[in-house]
């Protein structure tokens, strides 16, 4: 008998190695996850991630200043929010100071504690952020970009809070040794400071929901960004699973059929 292993048509090798390829190939995407190891295995599907990875990268930095701006935003508030206390207390002692009935030596323990006021106003307004930098900013503070084109302050500059210790100290001292008319005009003043430390506060409000408003944006448009991703890139593992089964079927019934082939005679083939 004579073996036809010369004359067996080569699309039977091609099919079985096309398979073998196609179940290598799938055996990979299941073990990575990924539909996608080179630009070759879809250019069209490639570029898109490509252009999704960079954007992403771009929300990840936007994020995490969106994080250190809240960080820095949070701290500001709060120093302001003691501000305000310590100058409803300063109005406190200084409306009790212009009672009739107040002593001198009721005066000079007010004007004591008025003096510390001050001093807690003074270390409240040179604070440190937690990046180590002050939280109130003797020049325009920086602006911390948190998307395409925009970006925040996240503080009031110290600017905001001009004169203040001034105020205190003058008040301090004519609590001492000042008239009534006097501690009217200081009343006045310090009314003044707690108005705009009270507009200082509701700027550092609308700030922080400004933050919160632009961090959900971009968490919203990071999911997008991963959905479609995934769908361009990751493997679905259901459908890989079944298509290997399907091609090993497939590989198995050729190599059968071609197995059959090798072992045909001439006559067989002829016959």
């Amino acid at each position: 008998m004579q073996s036809i292993n010369r004359i067996r048509p080569a699309n039977d090798i091609r099919l079985q190695s096309e398979l073998s390829q196609l179940i290598a190939d799938r055996q990979q995407q299941i073990a990575t996850g990924k539909k996608l190891d080179d630009p070759s295995d879809n250019q069209v599907a490639w570029s898109q991630i490509s252009d999704i990875a960079k954007a992403q990268a771009d929300i990840g930095g936007w994020l995490r200043n969106i994080d250190r701006a809240q960080s820095v935003s949070n701290q500001a508030e709060d120093a302001v929010t003691q501000i305000s206390v310590q100058l409803s207390r300063a109005n406190e002692l200084l409306v009790q100071a212009s009672s009739g009935t107040a002593s001198l030596e009721s005066r000079e323990i007010i004007a004591l504690e008025m003096e510390n006021i001050g001093a807690t106003l003074s270390d409240i307004l040179s604070k440190d952020d937690s990046y180590g930098r002050p939280l109130f900013a003797d020049t325009t503070p920086i602006s911390i970009p948190i998307d395409n084109d925009i970006a925040v302050a996240a503080t009031p500059p110290k600017s905001a809070f001009a004169d203040m210790t001034t105020v205190i100290a003058d008040t301090a001292a004519i609590i001492r040794t000042g008239d009534e008319t006097q501690r009217a005009a200081m009343l006045t003043s310090l009314r003044e400071q707690m108005d705009n430390v009270a507009i200082t506060l509701g700027q550092q409000g609308v700030t922080a929901k400004r933050l919160e408003q632009v961090q959900s944006e971009l968490q919203n448009r990071q999911i997008d960004f991963s959905e479609h991703r995934s769908a361009l890139e990751d493997t679905d593992l259901t459908q890989a699973i079944s298509d290997v089964q399907k091609l090993l079927v497939n590989l198995e019934a050729a190599q059968a059929t071609f197995a059959r082939i090798e072992q045909s005679t001439l006559f067989d083939v002829i016959r």
